[in-house]
């Protein structure tokens, strides 16, 4: 079974042992980066479902109750929202390896977006 690499857990009072989001906060960041990062970031897969909604630690905004994952990394649903929001940059490692899988995604967009289609099955369904 493989082992995901976690990302984006935040240090709290309950989990102290995580790093401070203040210490990732890069207002200089080029934007087109960011948000090739936060566009991965929410395409992720979700992995698991929590209980409970976690808040973020800089505005108290309710950030989402499951993690997301690409298969090599897992990381909770809030943080595009950290990046986005408040300008957290990740590590280069993880940012690299986004815009590789997202590059990828685009091609295969591309690829899908002149394959022909047949509408022809689904034009002649009637409600049962």
């Amino acid at each position: 079974m493989p082992v995901l690499r976690l990302i984006g857990y935040w240090r709290s009072d309950e989990q102290p042992w995580w790093p401070n989001p203040r210490d990732f906060i890069d207002a200089l960041w080029h934007d087109d980066e960011r948000r090739v990062l936060i566009r991965f970031l929410l395409a992720g897969t979700t992995a698991r479902v929590h209980r409970g909604w976690s808040d973020c630690r800089f505005c108290g905004e309710e950030n989402g109750d499951c993690d997301f994952t690409d298969g090599p990394y897992l990381w909770p649903q809030g943080l595009a929202h950290y990046v986005r929001v408040h300008g957290l940059r990740l590590p280069q490692e993880f940012i690299s390896h986004a815009e590789e899988r997202i590059g990828t995604i685009h091609a295969a967009v591309d690829t899908i977006e002149t394959v022909e289609t047949n509408d022809s099955w689904w034009a002649a369904q009637r409600h049962p």
